[in-house]
């Protein structure tokens, strides 16, 4: 594989405690792909690390369309001086790295941005993440921000605690509003019914 082509697809040498004796990819998430039911569970992705980190000079924004109102936009990452980005930095292999992309309709929906991040712990990776695909039609109207659905917001938020991604953040995505007439937020799952032999004061003849 020549040095050109391991560049353009994103892939790095491995820090030595994933994987030295090969080529990986630092996959920089702030979408969706935080949420470990989405990368591990609905993608297939198994990463060798996972770690919280932040792109400075770089913001969240949604900027990629979706399907009507249903699903109106979809997370980017987009280069902002002064701004931040807070997300997971997953360490995968060149061939998951391949499908997360064609998963991620690159390159019309999304294409590659190379980037440095920092990891909480103060390590600096060259990373990749996905920015919007340039001349996508731009949802919102105007000077407004597009916004997703409650549905999708809530992955990004349960995704984002789940890494421990720092409460400053957490706060923000809390606050970030949905779309209106967008696909809600599923309801929590209730607690399990517990058996009558459970039940406080419960008695046997």
């Amino acid at each position: 594989m020549t040095p050109a082509l391991v560049a353009a697809l994103g892939l790095a040498r491995p820090p030595p405690a994933t994987a030295p004796d090969g080529l990986c990819v630092e996959y920089f998430a702030i979408g969706s792909n935080m949420a470990s039911r989405v990368f591990e569970g609905r993608r297939g992705i198994k990463p060798s690390a996972k770690r919280p980190a932040v792109a400075l000079d770089h913001a969240l924004t949604f900027d990629v369309p979706g399907a009507g109102f249903a699903e109106p936009a979809f997370a980017a990452i987009s280069s902002r001086t002064g701004s931040e980005c807070h997300g997971v930095l997953y360490t995968i292999s060149p061939l998951d790295w391949l499908r997360l992309c064609a998963s991620e309709a690159v390159p019309v929906a999304y294409v590659p941005a190379f980037l440095t991040v920092e990891c909480y712990d103060g390590r600096r990776v060259e990373a990749v993440s996905l920015q919007a695909a340039p001349g996508l039609p731009r949802r919102g109207g105007g000077t407004d921000e597009p916004r997703p659905s409650a549905r999708y917001l809530s992955l990004l938020r349960d995704g984002a605690a789940e890494a421990g991604l720092a409460p400053v953040w957490l706060e923000y995505l809390d606050r970030l509003e949905p779309a209106v007439g967008s696909t809600p937020a599923p309801l929590p799952a209730p607690p399990p019914r517990r058996n009558y032999e459970e039940r406080y004061g419960a008695t046997f003849v």
